[in-house]
């Protein structure tokens, strides 16, 4: 790789490198506290003749598929990355560089949202995330290495499309009529079109969807376009999966929002069953881009632990450890406090009204206070892991659903006796 494949950011009044701080959203030289506005770094990378293909070494004993050589600017160290990676930090001088090259041509992403939470407010919503968890192995916490916490631009692809979409329901209105139920059968049918921008997926095979997915949603009325100078102090790598490796999962949101969006203006009705719905895209538009992300991996008990955060807006997800013993502990103290207030009342409706107690309340009683306790341990277990998204109603345009059809078709009409349930 040549130098000019490399941009380090300099400080014209020291010369030390400049890092970009998201909290003040400047460039910033962490030695002399000069500080510059990002439009002194606004240089369009995209026309620039920088080569598109890194150079490898291979002295013959060492595999370099996948990985690429460049040279420190600052101290003259040759170091070994990933192919992928647009930003790094040298170890041994500490310099920020970015790979300019890694980002050449098609490569080159449309847009970047920069930091906005730094270092220490990541660590301390980091330590905040832990808090309140009642699963959390007592140590874990003590035994992570938060100050390692890494700011990353994260490769990702932003879908903008027109969705429409028709769905196709069973429905019923039931009304009394005297000693008998009164059930009228319908087919119901409704159209859309609606349109989603922005929804994410992330183009790295590294990070886990489910991380992604929860530290949504992003604010991309700051995106701004791509400006080297923004992943100077962070770690950067281009995508590894193209728009056709995540589409799907994209469309399955968006599908779903549809179908929810569609089964919303089907009102006034006893029951609906959906039967089908069918949903298309159009005036598809995708774009590359970096989002920032604090990223976090501990090691606990022999087993890795990952955290990631939304740069922008502080939200932290990952998965926990569960201590067991606290698991069981919580659903057998559950269901011992929930029998104890059943019993409770139980005794004042004794008292009030004359109830005799029998078995089958106390098997009731039970029944209930056990399913309490695993819906309790549920609740505190979902909150111990990350999850992937399944909707992309964030992302919908307000005001841009447009009801394009509706059909409300009786069927059938039937009786069904109230005494026996016979027709």
């Amino acid at each position: 790789m040549e130098e000019k494949d490399l941009q380090g950011y300099k400080c014209p009044n020291c010369g030390a490198p400049l890092i970009y701080k998201g909290d003040v959203q400047k460039m910033v030289c962490e030695y002399c506290d000069s500080t510059f506005e990002m439009s002194e770094f606004s240089e369009d990378t995209r026309h620039k003749d920088a080569p598109t293909d890194w150079s490898t070494v291979d002295n013959g004993t060492i595999e370099s598929e996948g990985m690429s050589e460049y040279i420190c600017e600052s101290c003259g160290a040759a170091l070994i990355t990933q192919e992928t990676t647009g930003a790094t930090e040298c170890p041994y001088c500490g310099n920020p560089i970015v790979v300019s090259s890694t980002f050449s041509g098609m490569n080159l992403p449309d847009a970047v949202l920069p930091f906005k939470v730094d270092k220490k407010s990541a660590t301390d919503a980091l330590k905040n995330f832990y808090k309140g968890k009642k699963l959390l192995p007592n140590g874990f916490v003590d035994s992570n290495h938060i100050d390692n916490i890494s700011g990353l631009y994260v490769p990702f692809w932003l879908f903008d499309c027109k969705a429409n979409g028709s769905g196709f329901y069973n429905a019923t209105i039931e009304k009394d009529k005297g000693d008998q139920k009164e059930i009228k059968e319908y087919k119901v049918m409704r159209s859309a079109s609606m349109r989603f921008e922005n929804v994410p997926a992330d183009g790295s095979k590294e990070m886990k969807d489910e991380y992604m997915d929860s530290i949504e949603p992003f604010d991309f009325k700051e995106l701004t376009d791509y400006n080297p100078a923004y992943l100077s102090g962070y770690v950067a790598n281009k995508y590894d999966e193209n728009q056709d490796a995540v589409k799907d999962r994209v469309d399955s949101r968006m599908r779903d929002t549809v179908r929810s969006e569609l089964r919303s203006t089907v009102n006034g009705y006893t029951s609906v069953s959906e039967q089908s719905c069918n949903v298309d895209f159009e005036d598809a538009v995708i774009r590359y881009c970096m989002l920032p992300v604090w990223m976090l991996s501990t090691r606990y008990k022999g087993e890795v632990y990952s955290f990631a955060m939304n740069g922008q807006t502080g939200k932290v997800t990952g998965d926990l450890p569960i201590d067991n013993g606290k698991k069981v502990g919580m659903f057998v103290t559950t269901s011992i406090i929930s029998f104890v207030i059943m019993a409770i009342l139980y005794a004042i409706g004794m008292a009030l009204l004359g109830i005799e107690l029998s078995m089958i309340t106390v098997a009731v009683a039970i029944f209930v206070a056990l399913l309490i306790g695993g819906l309790v341990t549920g609740a505190e277990v979902h909150k111990m892991t990350a999850h992937k998204g399944t909707s992309a109603a964030a992302y919908l345009v307000k005001d841009s659903f447009k009801l394009t059809g509706k059909n409300d078709r009786l069927v059938k009409t039937r009786y069904v006796k109230k005494n026996n349930g016979s027709n």
